[in-house]
């Protein structure tokens, strides 16, 4: 089956103003895959549809590549193990990932106040929907 956000971005155009988001050119893709094989499809849609940057007024950031806590120069305050890379945050310190040690594509956040990580058990998507603010009005 086929991903899209045709959902999601109908769904942005309705509640911001403007966006700041970027697609990534195929290049852009292939570079990103040739580093990180693993992706998720439904990551890697959302770039090339949605694009990088915030989105709902500084609701949520997509950064157009992965970056981990030694990325952050946080690796001294935190430790987290080393197949975690991030590709986005809240705004408020927390950021959001994938665990490429269980290479199952689910969400995992890392939470700064506590230095822990949270399994999410959520696609990219359904993730991605719920940062976006959508509920289930909005999905069908």
């Amino acid at each position: 089956m086929a991903i899209n956000y045709n959902l999601e971005i109908e769904f942005l155009k309705k509640v911001e103003d403007n966006n700041n988001r970027t697609a990534l050119t195929v290049n852009q893709i292939e570079d990103l895959l040739s580093e990180f094989p693993k992706l998720p499809e439904d990551y890697i849609t959302y770039l090339q549809e949605v694009g990088s940057g915030s989105f709902r007024n500084c609701q949520f950031n997509i950064a157009s590549s992965l970056f981990n806590l030694e990325d952050l120069g946080l690796e001294n305050h935190y430790e987290l193990k080393s197949n975690i890379w991030f590709f986005g945050d809240n705004f408020s310190g927390d950021f959001s990932g994938f665990d490429f040690d269980r290479n199952d594509g689910k969400i995992v956040e890392f939470w700064h106040e506590s230095g822990e990580l949270y399994y999410t058990n959520k696609s990219f998507q359904t993730y991605i929907r719920e940062q976006m603010l959508m509920d289930e009005n909005d999905i069908k």
